[in-house]
């Protein structure tokens, strides 16, 4: 006893414990014919195929439990003095799924009675509150699945949003992956109990190690409230099990096709004139199980191999013939459109040179457009063209198992896994049809599992693992020098960088399970190490851009009288004289201050370890009610950079941030705000943000009704056919890994981004000489190396953490009745909740200030608002009225015939609606401005930071709310699998960016008013359709039709079986933008704001464009004209309408056919044919995605219009499969 006591010390003082995730248990009730229980009943479980076995003995009220148990077929036999024996066949335990199998003696004797169960039938779950399914190896294998990607089969789940398989090497859509209104990338994905997560950018539906669909024997999912053995993530829980041996020797040999020739052309394709995409791939491979040693020693080997020689389709934003030849388009304010040629430029230019000659040059190199869903359709639009996209996957699986004695007692087993994979994909393939890939992927990812579970008493269960995951990447990209660019045209050539990460895992754990009378307990926990070692070129060169808000007046001057203007207008005109007005300069530094070479790649290694624990009590109150009641403990020391490239600033920017915020309410100006500086981290010793300390309580109730007669018989359905559950439970988010790799970019000192602020005019800016070819000493020169180091007043856009970040939680809640009838027939009906709070969201800590006027008490976007709306109406400045906030806090600039409204008025309605630019040029000490140095009474400064004009950090400040009511149907039958869910739902939140991206998408506009930006989720759909069905036609050898045919008949009519897979969803949301224009913060546009009535969204295929002279085509407003004129730009201080639009939902339907052949029998064992054809969205259904459809206001010429769709065109696969 004291060893078990020390042994269980020792696991919870070193956390090592948890992912007996791999297993599953029974548990279930023995008692006589008369409903008496019957203790000291000896139970045996045991597996038929490996000889397997465990013995219990059922306690004094007649209950029993068999915890720790390898998922798979079963036979239980119990047996008691005065009783037959009872034996119950086929009781299949599935992956992470309680089992209650109550066990009846049927008469008393001594002739054993045989009771079968089928193997497929439905289990209910009377054990724990927690909400998913288990998929058996059958339709694993017979189901259509796309990308042959098991973890893919989370999206047939309730609640899951689904946009398509992840493309290999791409960050999958964030939308996509979604889990009752979770961020999609907090799900947590295990195979054999052993994290294969991509520690760094957590793509939802994917595993480092690929599981192919021949090696996994089980996959489940918990989609909401997990016991507490499970942690890290508040997501689904996904848990693979890879295929052991068996007594009996088993394997397959498999070949799948597709060709161009069976496959239909996309949409847009066909639009443009494009041919389909080629379309060439060949998947093979074998499998082979059996036993080294019958009952004890089995093996299991997998090798699956892919090749694609295929093509995907890329878009490019190109000149037009008349903007490559200097012929200038744009739209005047009657709605025509106007031409401006090279006399028009020399004559706006202030040097009187005009268009660019360089610029012309390198623009005729373009290919000619062919597409109308890009570009503004005056002077660019698009080229679409099939890039080639080479794949070659290989990947190796074997697994050992090994029974140490013959009760059973001591077993092993260790699995590895390695892939050698080479391929392109979307973000690799050629920028243009005459050039290499811009990238190439390479990925030798490999991982090895270990486990050992050892009954150490008939009531105490241990079971140990030991896993190491290595995901290894190389994206070999093509920039070897600086470049040149120019906004709103692709670039000519590929500016993609290199990357190479080694990123580690090493997990312990442990489970110990002890049963005590009506008492489950479970207790353990898991030691995780990751290590990140990344060799990135990612800013390694700088770049100047050509681009018009880089001008002081963001290009104003050179609007016609005649022109409506906008963003579109003065960056097209810009790009024509070549003005390269934006500069970003990289430089990067050794911990000595020592400056690197151009070009050279910098190595970091990220480090962060992970300790979590657990207890649970799952206690049988009575024979229908059971409580699970549990506490988890994470301890989340911060991620570091392990050689100490890692700074913090002095000030924590927290800190820093509400000190910006109370310097402003009190009317004062930001230049008493403590200056920025960074040092090394070890010297300020401080981390990345703090060490978190999770409790997460966990709480189950599971009623199970007995209804043994009457009418409760009738309602419930007899013992175990009914339950009704509900649960609650606290789970926190993971995020370490995103984070610190986002922030590592820009640590000033170590990787300095220096960009100036924008002061150029068009007297003074540098002008394009190549694309390669220019000078660089126009670059802002190299500061001093060393620490610690000041922020530069350089007005820079940068980003950083908020070192007081805080673990994102959820509170997840859920009450479900479950109801088997008979046939396998299951239904279920749930409510799901979950409160989010203190998600991460991107959030600028330097955005200008909303200064409060001491006297008046008005406010900057108070005032700023009423400007605004005097420019929208086009009102005079001589009939503007003073504004106490300009009178007070501007009095400078008031001359003798304006007041000081009025100036500023004229500053406000010439950069309307670009107010942020307004407010440069009157808080800026602009030397061409009009309030130089500053007619603020606060001097320059007052409200924007000298230091940064953006910064962008990641916050814990988020919250969220999702409620749904989900009905799952499922059927378990012999010949019939089927499962239908359904999700009525609504999403809330402040930003649906992944956690891991937080400092980089999902931006809150105004960060003095968070709460604008709540509005239903960016993944919210209201209604959601999944399904699977795999049947066997029931004819033939042994079946309801034709069971005893002959052999021609049999291989006829006999073996056909169908199968598919059905999702769909109601629209996705999205907004109204105004591209190019800052009303609110300087650094991230505002959304539109609705100012009249919006027709109903719908999908119109081929609508009229806004404008005349525009080009139509698929259109998300029948109308678009009267779409958009519906719409404004927000005020000052405003956010506008993030998802006010609702678009297409997701639509497909793939579809499978096989016949199966019995070649010939051999000892016993048929070996059989297979032939398989299977088709992918077989309706060639095409549903448009809003994501990337057009909403920009200021680019009238495409409002509305969609450009992409989701999912693929229809393709066909087929199969031959040989098994035995």
């Amino acid at each position: 006893m004291n060893k078990i006591v020390n042994a269980t010390s020792f696991t919870f003082l070193m956390a090592a414990a948890l992912f007996g995730q791999a297993a599953t248990s029974v548990n279930g009730t023995v008692t006589d014919p008369s409903g008496l229980p019957v203790p000291d009943v000896k139970i045996q479980l045991r597996d038929p195929q490996t000889g397997s076995s465990r013995d219990t003995t059922s306690d004094t009220q007649g209950r029993y439990a068999l915890p720790q148990v390898k998922p798979g077929l079963y036979q239980i036999t119990a047996k008691a003095k005065g009783f037959n024996d009872l034996i119950v066949n086929d009781v299949r335990l599935l992956v992470n799924t309680p089992a209650t199998v109550n066990l009846t003696f049927e008469s008393v004797g001594s002739v054993s009675t045989v009771v079968s169960v089928s193997a497929e039938s439905t289990q209910i779950n009377t054990t724990d509150a927690s909400v998913g399914n288990a998929i058996g190896e059958k339709p694993i294998l017979e189901l259509p699945l796309e990308a042959r990607n098991v973890v893919g089969l989370l999206s047939i789940q309730p609640g899951v949003t689904y946009l398509g398989e992840p493309e290999p090497g791409v960050q999958s859509d964030f939308r996509s992956g979604s889990v009752n209104g979770g961020k999609a990338d907090q799900a947590n994905v295990t195979l054999d109990g052993v994290d294969v997560n991509d520690q760094q950018q957590r793509s939802a539906f994917t595993s480092v190690l690929r599981a192919t669909l021949d090696s996994v024997q089980e996959f489940r999912t918990i989609t909401t409230n997990a016991g507490a053995e499970f942690g890290r993530t508040s997501g689904a829980q996904v848990s693979l099990l890879t295929r052991s041996g068996s007594n009996d020797m088993h394997g397959a040999l498999y070949y799948f096709l597709r060709n161009t020739a069976t496959s239909a052309n996309s949409f847009f394709n066909n639009s443009a004139g494009v041919p389909r995409e080629k379309l060439n791939r060949n998947l093979f491979g074998g499998r082979l199980g059996g036993a080294v040693q019958k009952n004890r020693l089995f093996y299991f080997l997998n090798y699956e191999g892919r090749r694609d020689s295929s093509e995907i389709n890329a878009v490019r934003v190109v000149p037009n013939a008349d903007f490559r030849n200097g012929l200038f388009h744009y739209v005047r304010k009657d709605g025509s459109i106007g031409s401006l040629g090279p006399a028009d430029f020399k004559r706006l230019d202030p040097l009187g040179i005009g268009q660019n000659q360089a610029v012309l040059d390198l623009l005729k190199t373009y290919p000619m457009p062919n597409d109308t869903t890009s570009g503004d359709l005056l002077n660019t639009a698009g080229f679409r063209f099939n890039a080639r996209a080479p794949l070659s996957w290989n990947t190796y699986i074997a697994k050992i198992d090994w029974t140490a004695d013959s009760a059973g007692r001591h077993v092993f087993f260790l699995r590895g896994n390695l892939q050698n994979d080479d391929y392109t994909n979307s973000l690799g393939v050629p920028q243009f049809p005459d050039q290499p890939p811009q990238r190439k992927y390479l990925d030798n990812s490999k991982g090895l599992a270990a486990g050992y579970t050892a009954t150490l008493t008939p009531s105490l269960i241990s079971s140990f693992h030991y896993g190491f995951t290595r995901q290894g990447l190389d994206n070999l990209g093509s920039l070897t020098a600086n470049f040149a660019d120019f906004r709103d045209i692709d670039n000519r050539y590929a500016t993609t960088s290199s990357l190479s990460r080694i990123t580690s895992v090493h997990q312990i754990s442990e489970d110990f399970s002890w049963n005590h009378g009506a008492h489950s307990v479970a207790f353990g926990g898991v030691m995780r190490f990751i290590r990140n070692n990344r060799y990135d070129f990612g800013n390694s060169f700088s770049n100047a851009l050509s681009n018009a808000n880089y001008l002081l007046g963001s290009g104003r001057e050179f609007e016609v009288a005649d022109a409506q203007g906008g963003t579109a207008y003065r960056r097209q005109f810009v790009n024509l004289l070549g003005l390269m007005t934006q500069l970003t300069a990289n430089y990067n530094y050794d911990l000595k201050g020592n400056l690197l070479p151009l070009g050279q790649g910098i190595r970091r290694s990220f480090a962060s370890e992970e300790y979590e624990m657990y207890v649970q009590d799952t206690w049988r109150a009575t024979r229908s009610l059971t409580i699970t009641a549990g506490m988890r403990l994470s301890l989340m020391p911060p991620v570091y950079e392990r050689n100490g490239y890692q700074t913090n600033p002095a000030v924590p920017f927290a800190d820093w941030f509400v000190q910006r915020q109370a310097l402003a309410d009190s009317g004062q100006s930001q230049a008493g705000v403590a200056p920025v500086q960074f040092d090394l981290a070890s010297k300020l010793g401080r981390d990345l943000y703090p060490y978190h300390k999770n409790w997460s309580p966990r709480l189950g109730l599971a009623y199970s009704p007995q209804g043994t007669d009457g009418w409760s018989k009738k309602l419930f359905g007899g013992p175990g056919k009914t339950s009704i559950r509900a649960g609650f439970g606290l789970f926190y988010d993971l995020f370490g890994q995103g984070i610190i790799t986002n922030y590592s970019g820009s640590a000033l000192g170590l990787t300095s981004q220096l960009q100036p602020p924008p002061t150029y005019s068009a007297s003074d800016a540098p002008r394009f000489t190549g694309f390669y070819n220019w000078d660089p000493s126009i670059l802002p020169q190299a500061p001093a190396g060393g620490f610690p180091q000041v922020q530069p007043d350089n007005f820079a856009i940068s980003n950083s953490i908020d070192e007081k970040l805080k673990a994102p939680y959820t509170m997840n809640t859920n009450f479900s009745i479950s109801r088997e009838f008979a046939g396998g027939l299951m239904v279920q009906g749930s409510y799901v909740g979950r409160l989010s709070r203190r998600s991460l969201i991107n959030f600028d800590l330097a955005m200008p200030t909303n200064l409060k006027d001491p006297a008046s008490g008005q406010t900057y976007f108070q005032a700023a608002q009423q400007l605004a709306l005097l420019a929208r109406s086009g009102t005079a400045t001589a009939d503007v009225k003073p504004i106490p906030f300009w009178e007070n806090m501007w009095p400078g600039a008031a001359t003798g015939t304006r007041s000081a409204t009025q100036s500023i008025y004229r500053v406000f309605a010439g950069s309307y609606p670009d107010m942020t630019s307004a407010l440069t040029s009157i808080d800026l000490p602009d030397e061409t401005g009009e309030c130089f140095p500053s007619c603020s009474k606060l001097g320059p400064y007052s409200m924007f930071n000298s230091q940064f004009s953006s910064l962008a950090a990641a916050r814990s400040v988020g919250k969220g709310y999702y409620h749904a009511m989900q009905w799952t149907v499922r059927k378990r039958f012999s010949t019939v699998q089927l499962d239908v869910n359904y999700t009525y739902g609504k999403s809330i939140d402040y930003s649906s960016a992944r956690e891991v991206a937080s400092a980089t998408g999902g931006q809150i506009i105004n960060s003095w008013n968070t709460r604008q930006m709540k509005d239903v989720s960016d993944y919210d759909v209201t209604h959601l359709v999944s399904a699977l069905g795999v049947w066997e036609l029931p004819v033939g050898k042994g079946k309801r039709w034709l069971s005893s045919p002959s052999r021609v008949t049999d291989n006829l009519l006999g073996g056909w079986q169908l199968s598919g897979i059905w999702r769909q969803s109601s629209g996705f949301p999205t907004g109204a933008v105004a591209g190019g224009v800052w009303p609110t913060n300087w650094n991230v546009p505002s959304f539109a704001s609705q100012t009249g009535v919006v027709p109903k969204t719908g999908t119109a295929k081929n609508a009229p464009a806004a404008i005349d002279g525009a080009a139509g085509g698929p259109n998300m407003f029948g109308d678009p004209a009267n779409a958009l004129a519906g719409y404004d730009y927000a005020l000052p201080g405003e956010s506008g309408q993030r998802n006010g639009l609702r678009g297409d939902g997701f639509f497909t339907i793939d579809l499978g056919l096989s016949k199966r052949f019995t070649l010939f029998t051999h000892r016993d064992m048929p070996h059989t044919l297979q032939f398989r054809a299977e088709a992918f969205n077989v309706t060639n259904t095409v549903r448009f995605d809003v994501a990337t459809s057009n909403t920009d206001i200021n680019d009238p010429g495409s409002f509305g219009k969609y450009t992409s769709q989701f999912g693929s065109p229809r393709v066909f696969q087929f199969a031959l499969r040989y098994e035995f």
